[in-house]
């Protein structure tokens, strides 16, 4: 009851859930926000997208992210900054020699 009242989603077609019946992509989507899953992921889990492409799962991660962020256009001009600067960093050092914080060694 808690989880259907968190997500929106009526306990019956919960029930239904668990009982087999595959999520309609409107109500994977209302999971998705409620429990911070990336929504394209979980859609792919149902069959209802392709799995994300990416070959490093930092990426998967850092994706799954963005897309948890409510973009107001500050938002999006301070984290478009800072890529564009990211971008300009690594053409001059290359990303295996980068340190990394809280990552570790790449």
């Amino acid at each position: 009851a808690d989880f259907a009242r968190a997500t929106g989603v009526d306990v019956s077609m919960i029930s239904r859930w668990l009982h087999g019946r595959r999520p309609d992509p409107a109500s994977l989507e209302r999971v998705a926000e409620t429990l911070g899953l990336d929504q394209d992921a979980l859609l792919a889990q149902a069959g209802y997208r392709q799995p994300p492409r990416h070959d490093d799962p930092r990426i998967a991660t850092l994706v799954a992210k963005v897309r948890q962020v409510e973009w107001t256009p500050e938002r999006f001009l301070i984290v478009d900054a800072l890529l564009d600067d990211l971008r300009q960093r690594s053409r001059r050092i290359p990303v295996e020699q980068a340190a990394l914080p809280g990552l570790g060694e790449v």
